[in-house]
């Protein structure tokens, strides 16, 4: 009986075997089918105008320069930022006031006076930051200028 099977089982084998073979016909042929269009279409030439490019600005490089300037006045000169900034605040201060007093504008000197008392609060800032020397050279700059702002007001 196992004989019977087993050849029985053998045969349905080879028989599948041989009969899922792929059709020979579908091999030989492959179709490739190329769409031809048989319209033609008119092309129009477009011209298309360039947005102009704009060239882009290097970023100049900031020498970064550490100049004296003179001290009016006297024959020092500075190179602290802070007493470059209080000598131009204050030589702002003595040309607004001179012509305050030759116009002899009343709204004026109570504007100088805020900014007088700005002054003052640098200045006193200046005294604890600066090393010996700059404030004696600042000092000696101060008593020029308290002396010119003294000459101005006499002249009122």
């Amino acid at each position: 009986m196992k004989k019977t099977f087993l050849i029985t089982v053998l045969c349905l084998l080879v028989l599948s075997i041989t009969s899922c073979k792929k059709d020979p016909k579908s091999d030989k042929v492959d179709s490739v089918e190329v769409v031809q269009d048989s319209t033609e279409v008119a092309v129009e030439e477009v011209v298309v105008e360039k947005k102009p490019v704009k060239k882009k600005k290097k970023p100049k490089k900031k020498k970064v320069v550490d100049k004296s300037i003179r001290i009016p006045g006297t024959s020092y000169s500075t190179k602290n930022a802070d007493a470059k900034s209080y000598i131009k605040n204050y030589e702002r201060y003595v040309s607004n006031y001179r012509k305050a007093v030759t116009s002899q504008n009343t709204e004026a000197f109570f504007k100088l006076s805020d900014e007088s008392n700005a002054l003052t609060k640098q200045y006193n800032q200046l005294m604890s930051k600066l090393p010996g020397e700059e404030i004696e050279k600042l000092s000696k700059y101060m008593q020029i200028k308290s002396q010119q702002l003294a000459d101005l007001s006499a002249k009122m």
